[in-house]
């Protein structure tokens, strides 16, 4: 009996010190906001990746005049808008979101959410009354939660969308686990393009910066949103900007943006019909990605390509306004028999661009700017 009253002290400390981790741990991962708690590195363990604070309140009324109405659209998408009175808002951020699973996850993370997304916006230290935000999903429980994540923030306006899969069409009968198998390609792309045109068409209005960012996209370098601005406001020539978009384990993930090589003569003259198949696969095995393209670059630096990504595109609005959108069939090389052999999506948009008089070319941030992928869906 004496001997456990003597050790019983060491237990009580050690039960003590577990019991407050277990608390650390269920905090972080089960507070209210839903974080996504992440372990991956000693200052994510102490707390260290907190939401960033929003830090423009200072020029925000604290009696904000808002107007907010939903109402059920005439194709029978739930439209939910939310605007603050005069504002003008100048960006516009867009999203698509299948359903929860969209927001993906850290590894040692919980599932990340709605607010994570947010968060990352306020992250850019944008002024939240110069930007809208204009999301569609598919799941009534993520435009629900959408409505009320966006209520605290000060966002000039806010348009939401709750949009089933197309009635069933073959798209949404693809897995999310499936989706970057090399047969569903062509027909999950081309769903893709018409999810991103239906929402540019209802969503923009008079702002003149429009930025996609994908769902699973977890963090932007310093600067990014402010450095694509600067370079669009500078230039004519710059309509479309992507960055490097990187995952923990992958140095270029995104291999939807790259630039071809026109010394090979198969890919700058007409492709005959038997030559389809071979031009395409000539393309992958000669193009060169846009993280071999932006070696040796400063933060300052654009690069020319010919083909962007989606995981984040900088769109100027004038483009858009003038037809621009993202290709729902491969466009380049279409004749009256068939479609083309490239060119679906965002890979086909610096295509459409290129062939405005006065152009809206496509380029590529160098240096260090980047965003990162989560690292699992």
């Amino acid at each position: 009996m004496a001997n456990r009253l003597r050790f019983a002290p060491n237990r009580l400390v050690l039960i003590s010190i577990s019991s407050l981790l277990l608390l650390f741990v269920l905090f972080h991962s089960f507070e209210p906001r839903r974080r996504a708690w992440s372990c991956k590195t000693l200052s994510s363990c102490l707390g260290g990746n907190h939401p960033p604070a929003y830090k423009h309140w200072d020029g925000v009324p604290l009696d904000l005049a808002v107007g907010k109405n939903e109402k059920t659209l005439s194709d029978g998408t739930v439209f939910y808008h939310r605007h603050i009175v005069n504002t003008e808002p100048d960006i516009l951020f867009q999203v698509l979101s299948r359903d929860s699973h969209s927001w993906s996850r850290d590894f040692r993370s919980s599932r990340r959410t709605i607010y994570d997304f947010l968060d990352m916006i306020v992250s850019t230290d944008l002024d939240l009354t110069r930007v809208s935000l204009g999301l569609m999903t598919a799941s009534r429980e993520e435009f629900e939660a959408a409505k009320e994540a966006v209520t605290p923030l000060p966002f000039a306006r806010v348009a939401l969308y709750y949009r089933e899969n197309d009635g069933g069409g073959p798209a949404s009968q693809i897995p999310y686990e499936d989706r970057h198998r090399p047969e569903v390609q062509r027909t999950r792309r081309g769903a893709i393009a018409s999810a991103r045109n239906y929402l540019t068409a209802r969503s923009l209005q008079d702002e003149e910066h429009v930025i996609w960012v994908d769902a699973d996209i977890v963090e932007f370098s310093k600067g990014l949103v402010q450095t694509m601005i600067g370079h669009a406001q500078k230039r004519e020539d710059v309509g479309i900007l992507t960055a490097l978009c990187s995952q923990t384990l992958t140095a270029n993930y995104d291999k939807n943006a790259w630039s071809y090589n026109r010394d090979v003569p198969l890919l700058t003259g007409p492709v005959g019909d038997g030559d389809l198949e071979t031009a395409a696969d000539t393309l992958v095995e000669t193009r060169t990605y846009i993280d071999e393209l932006t070696k040796g670059t400063t933060n300052d630096d654009i690069v020319p390509l010919d083909s962007v990504g989606g995981t984040i595109l900088y769109i100027k609005a004038s483009l858009l306004r003038q037809g621009i959108n993202f290709p729902t069939s491969y466009v380049v090389g279409t004749t009256w028999s068939h479609e083309g052999w490239v060119g679906i999506e965002s890979e086909g948009i610096c295509y459409m661009a290129s062939q405005l008089e006065g152009g809206g070319n496509c380029f590529v941030l160098g240096g260090s700017h980047h965003v990162r992928h989560a690292d699992w869906s």
